[in-house]
């Protein structure tokens, strides 16, 4: 699949997860949206994700 695509798919699913989150009490920082489209779009390993999120959690 194009990255170009990709990025269309992951920017029209990000609003729905937002909403689902939200109505469970739940939100995700700009930095947490950053490492999941970087994920999402193969930017970065899943290896370096589970770190980096690991990361983002350990300092909240």
């Amino acid at each position: 699949m194009k990255k170009n695509t990709m990025n269309q798919k992951i920017e029209g699913i990000l609003p729905e997860v937002k909403a689902s989150l939200s109505f469970e009490g739940l939100q995700i920082t700009e930095e947490e949206e950053k490492l999941i489209k970087a994920a999402l779009s193969g930017d970065i390993s899943r290896a370096t994700f589970l770190k980096k999120a690991r990361e983002l959690a350990e300092n909240q």
